[in-house]
C-alpha cells in the first residue's frame, strides 16, 4: 500500500509539473507574440514618420530629402546660366501635372512654349560641397490675402527617350507609369515627405531644388518633372537652370517694340527737319 502511494504522489507530481511546464510555454509564446507586435508597432511608426521642410521660415531655410536639397533662396548667382520655363499648373485645391510635347495631362496649362519636354543634355551642372547636381526651380503663385503658401505633396523626376508621353496612371507606390527611367522621387515607397513654400506671387523662385546628377541615366534624351501640391488656385510653374536663352513671353516684347518704335521715330523727324532747313 505504500508503494502505491508513492507511486500516486509521483504521478500527481509529474502531472503538475507537466501542466506547470505547458503554461510555462504558454507564457513564453504569448510574451513572443506581444514583443513581435510592439516591434512592429515602432518599426510602422518608424516608416511612417514624414520629414517636412518647411522653406518659409526664412531665407535661409533649407531641408533634404531622399538625398535632393531643398533650399529658400538660391545659392548660386542668378547670373549662371539661363533659364528653361518647361512646365506650369494651375488647379484648386490639389493640383498635379508634367511637362510633355504631347499634350496637357491633368493640370497642365497651355501654352506649349511653357510647358514642354525638356532635354536632358541642356542642364546646367552645379557643385555644392563636392557633389554634382542639377537646379530645378518653383515659383508658387497663390491668390488672395491670406495662405499665401504652396505645399509641394510629390515631386518624381524621370529620364526618358520619348518626351511626348501621356501617361495618367500611377502604381502601388505613387510612381507615375512613365515609360522612363525614375531618377528622383520624393516619396519612395509610398511616403508622405513634402516641402511648404512660399507663394506670394511671381516673378521669384520660392523653392530651388538640386537634385544629383549621379541619380540621372545620362544617355537618355529628356527630363519629365512630376509633381503634385496643395494651393488655394494660383498656378505653379517650374523652370530648370540651363545652357539654352529661354523664349520670352509675348508681353516681353512690348517694352522693347516701344522703345524701338521711340527712336526710329525720333530719328525719321529729326531727318526730316534737316531735309526741311537745307531746302
Amino acid at each position: 500500500m505504500r508503494n502505491m502511494g508513492i507511486i500516486k504522489n509521483a504521478t500527481m507530481t509529474t502531472r503538475r509539473q507537466g501542466k506547470v511546464n505547458r503554461n510555462m510555454k504558454t507564457f513564453r509564446v504569448s510574451s513572443l507574440i506581444v514583443l513581435l507586435a510592439v516591434a512592429a508597432v515602432i518599426s510602422s511608426a518608424t516608416v511612417a514618420r514624414a520629414t517636412v521642410v518647411d522653406l518659409t521660415t526664412s531665407l535661409s531655410a533649407s531641408g533634404t530629402i531622399n538625398g535632393a536639397l531643398f533650399d529658400a533662396s538660391d545659392q548660386q548667382p542668378a547670373g549662371t546660366g539661363f533659364i528653361d520655363s518647361f512646365l506650369r499648373v494651375q488647379a484648386s485645391p490639389t493640383e498635379q501635372g508634367y511637362n510633355t510635347d504631347g499634350g496637357f495631362p491633368f493640370d497642365d496649362k497651355n501654352p506649349h512654349n511653357f510647358q514642354h519636354s525638356l532635354q536632358l543634355s541642356s542642364l546646367s551642372t552645379f557643385t555644392l560641397n563636392g557633389t554634382a547636381y542639377f537646379k530645378f526651380m518653383l515659383d508658387a503663385n497663390q491668390s488672395g490675402a491670406t495662405n499665401q503658401t504652396f505645399t509641394l505633396t510629390q515631386l518624381q523626376i524621370f529620364t526618358t527617350n520619348d518626351g511626348s508621353q501621356l501617361p495618367t496612371t500611377f502604381d502601388k507606390n505613387g510612381v507615375l507609369q512613365l515609360n522612363g527611367t525614375l531618377a528622383y522621387n520624393m516619396n519612395a515607397g509610398g511616403g508622405s515627405n513634402s516641402v511648404i513654400t512660399t507663394a506670394t506671387g511671381s516673378g521669384k523662385y520660392d523653392a530651388i531644388v538640386y537634385v544629383p546628377v549621379s541619380d540621372f541615366n545620362l544617355t537618355d534624351k529628356y527630363v519629365v518633372l512630376y509633381f503634385a501640391g496643395q494651393g488655394n488656385g494660383g498656378f505653379e510653374e517650374w523652370t530648370a537652370a540651363t545652357g539654352v536663352a529661354p523664349v520670352p513671353e509675348a508681353s516681353a516684347f512690348f517694352p522693347i517694340i516701344g522703345v524701338l518704335a521711340a527712336v526710329f521715330s525720333t530719328q525719321f523727324v529729326r531727318r526730316r527737319q534737316l531735309q526741311q532747313a537745307s531746302k
